[in-house]
């Protein structure tokens, strides 16, 4: 067989369906790192560059609160696009995270929220959660 047409095999179309390994999952099989928040930070980006803070998060009726401290010298504006991320674990298979990138919004203290903390909501663009223990082949969506 000419090499021109062994070529044209391997690049042409394959009606086989592909697979590959994911690690996500549904954000509802998350849910618990929003309500015990094990490690949350908020990213966003600043005249100066990125900056990521820690933060209190209260999960309240579907809703996601962030408590940045108020001495913290970079602070998002009103309807700055951001990324919340809650995550856990150190060891390879014990990786998991939920990430949120939305947009904030400033509001008053939640009821029971820690003091010192400027708050804010964070309204959800996009959300993505991820659980290395679950590591499986899954047929690609293309």
């Amino acid at each position: 067989m000419p090499a021109a047409q062994r070529i044209s095999e391997c690049l042409a179309p394959t009606t086989q369906h592909m697979k590959h390994i994911t690690r996500d999952i549904d954000p509802v099989d998350a849910h618990d790192l929003l309500e015990r928040v094990p490690r949350a930070c908020l990213s966003f980006a600043t005249d100066d560059g990125p900056c990521a803070h820690p933060i209190a998060l209260v999960w309240l009726a579907g809703r996601y609160l962030v408590g940045l401290p108020e001495a913290a010298k970079r602070q998002p504006a009103s309807d700055q696009e951001v990324v919340l991320l809650v995550d856990e674990g150190i060891h390879f298979f014990d990786l998991r995270a939920i990430y949120i990138r939305g947009h904030v919004q400033p509001i008053d203290t939640p009821d029971a929220a820690p003091a010192g903390r400027r708050w804010f909501e964070v309204i959800p663009l996009k959300t993505v959660a991820w659980d290395y223990g679950t590591l499986r082949e899954v047929p690609d969506e293309r």
